[in-house]
């Protein structure tokens, strides 16, 4: 039944600052804005942000957590490069990099509503 994610798309409390973080600070590049929804091309499956407070045209605002809870794991060429270059634009990696006990190089940094972007080597 489930063989394919087609998108994640994160509900923001401030669409304005995570439209500054992801494009600005992480270089992604705008493929659709609608209001205070948009999305990033990227290879494969859709990443969008998405204001709580508008997004309660699809459920309501109860079924929405408080901030973050998610982790988004994206491979890089050099998780140490990339790492002095998300710092060069203001971004905390608040762990790593380091290599794990199974031998994978990671990192992790915190977009503004406190969701988890973990940085592994390709």
């Amino acid at each position: 039944m489930f063989d394919k994610l087609f998108a994640n798309c994160l509900l923001v409390d401030d669409f304005d600052r995570s439209m500054a973080f992801y494009r600005d600070n992480l270089g992604l590049t705008v493929n659709s804005q609608d209001g205070k929804f948009a999305d990033f091309k990227l290879e494969g499956t859709s990443l969008a942000v998405f204001q709580k407070s508008e997004a309660t045209a699809m459920f309501p605002a109860q079924h929405m957590g408080k901030r973050g809870g998610i982790v988004l794991a994206f491979q890089v060429p050099d998780v140490g490069a990339a790492c002095e270059e998300l710092k060069s634009k203001g971004v905390e990696i608040f762990e790593g990099p380091k290599t794990t006990e199974w031998g994978q190089t990671v990192a992790y940094f915190k977009d503004p509503d406190g969701n988890i972007w973990e940085i592994s080597k390709k």
